[in-house]
């Protein structure tokens, strides 16, 4: 008779053990010794605060607003300042480079390329043009370690983005000043 008793006390005691947080002992894998490995630590991403640069919807002038960015590493700091000029400010001011997009992005000595392609709904008329020009390099200009800046579209190294402004190959940091 107390054996009916005991059965179900003993279930329940395993059951309710084995449903428990597992010990410290038993996360992560471990090596042939029985040692537990360490996991590497994941990227550390460092933030910054950059200036990003917008424009009103009659397109008369380049406005600097405050973003936050994070990134690993150069080329990662370079794309996050990107994709903030991307996006629309909450002023309401507008991205002059909303619609475009962005391939591929690579720095090397201090020389940053951007291969971008511009759908119809990204070209913008003379005026336009000529501050989106100005809006990504007073972006990527503000960073120490960038000297120039080359813009191509769609892999190739053309006159002029949307047929206005002429590209220079590539823009040149002028004297440590945002240009």
């Amino acid at each position: 008779m107390k054996l009916k008793w005991l059965m179900p006390i003993v279930l329940l005691a395993v059951v309710a053990s084995a449903c428990g947080n597992p010990g410290p002992g038993n996360s992560g894998p471990t090596t042939g010794t029985g040692q537990t490995e360490e996991q590497p630590p994941a990227d550390v991403k460092e933030k910054q605060t950059i200036q990003v640069f917008y424009t009103d919807d009659q397109l008369l002038e380049l406005t600097p607003r405050d973003a936050e960015i994070e990134f690993s590493n150069e080329q990662e700091k370079i794309e996050a300042a990107l994709r903030a000029l991307q996006q629309n400010s909450a002023d309401n001011e507008i991205s002059l480079w909303e619609h475009a997009i962005f391939n591929s992005v690579t720095i090397k000595d201090g020389d940053v390329t951007v291969d971008l392609s511009l759908p119809e709904e990204a070209r913008l008329g003379a005026p336009g043009e000529l501050l989106a020009l100005e809006a990504i390099q007073n972006t990527v200009f503000q960073f120490d370690e960038v000297k120039t800046l080359d813009l191509l579209l769609d892999g190739q190294a053309v006159e002029s983005l949307m047929g206005h402004e002429e590209l220079e190959h590539p823009f040149k940091k002028s004297n440590g000043e945002e240009k």
